[in-house]
């Protein structure tokens, strides 16, 4: 079934929104609410617009502290989380210098600020701040209550809310040629990282070095911004590590593409995907 589709380009890529089981209109009228949001969302989260919060954090001196908006903060909370959940197989601040040793930034929940402690601080999220800004357009879709919708930043993650009228999912592809399986996506998101686009970029943050792995790997998580966050940490660990991770979060899946063009399944998604 062919559901009425809307595309925006925001954060360097290109967005978009299907949305099922609503007049042609009012879907419409979702979406450009949605692009309103995403395009504020940017001017907060993009390192590269001057005034956003992410530059002016970048702009501080080691011992500098600096109050956050709403957003900036929780996206490098989770972010944290993330980091911290995988040994730092996943850091938006692996780039910056001269820490000595220290995280190069702290968070205080209780105050809403970021103080740098790094002689440059360098803040990147562009592997967590497209799932995030997916996550809050999730949220006012359902402000304006649509319950089934599914929503996409360049091709690389995807976001359910549930599905549309008649079916359990909506269909997402995983691997290439031969492997290549539909995932039935409801409630949940789906993200791939890997280097076909943009060459050896992922790097290691435990070593500074480009990630050994050279095909794709994907992530399945309750939301987007920590499945974003997990497919680059995925792409970074190795398949043991990987399994552990899922062994330990029930919720998480993952997937790793083979050099032979197989697909190896973890966790969650060995459940949802037969091959």
């Amino acid at each position: 079934m062919n559901w009425p589709e809307f595309h925006h380009e925001a954060m360097a890529t290109t967005f978009a929104i299907l949305i099922a089981d609503q007049p042609a209109e009012y879907a419409r009228q979702a979406a450009a609410a949605a692009w309103r949001e995403l395009d504020r969302l940017e001017s907060e989260l993009s390192r590269y617009v001057e005034s956003s919060d992410i530059a002016r954090a970048n702009r501080l001196a080691c011992g500098d502290t600096l109050t956050l908006g709403d957003e900036a903060f929780e996206c490098l909370l989770l972010a944290a989380g993330v980091s911290v959940a995988t040994n730092r197989a996943f850091d938006v601040a692996y780039a910056s210098e001269g820490a000595a040793g220290r995280p190069p930034f702290t968070l205080d929940p209780e105050n809403h600020t970021l103080t740098s402690h790094a002689t440059r601080l360098h803040l990147d999220l562009g592997a967590v701040g497209k799932g995030y800004a997916l996550d809050r357009l999730a949220a006012l879709l359902r402000e304006w209550q649509i319950s089934s919708a599914c929503l996409q930043s360049g091709g690389s993650t995807a976001l359910a809310l549930g599905p549309p009228n008649g079916t359990d999912g909506w269909p997402v592809g995983l691997g290439e040629g031969a492997t290549r399986r539909i995932l039935s996506l409801s409630h949940a998101a789906l993200s791939g990282s890997g280097i076909a686009v943009k060459g050896g970029h992922l790097i290691d943050p435990r070593t500074g070095e480009t990630a050994k792995r050279t095909d794709r790997a994907w992530a399945f998580a309750p939301g987007a911004a920590v499945a974003d966050a997990l497919s680059t940490a995925f792409f970074v660990l190795s398949d043991g590590e990987i399994a552990e991770f899922c062994a330990a979060h029930p919720e998480i899946g993952a997937a790793g593409a083979t050099p032979d063009g197989a697909v190896e399944l973890y966790g969650a998604l060995k459940a949802r995907i037969s091959l």
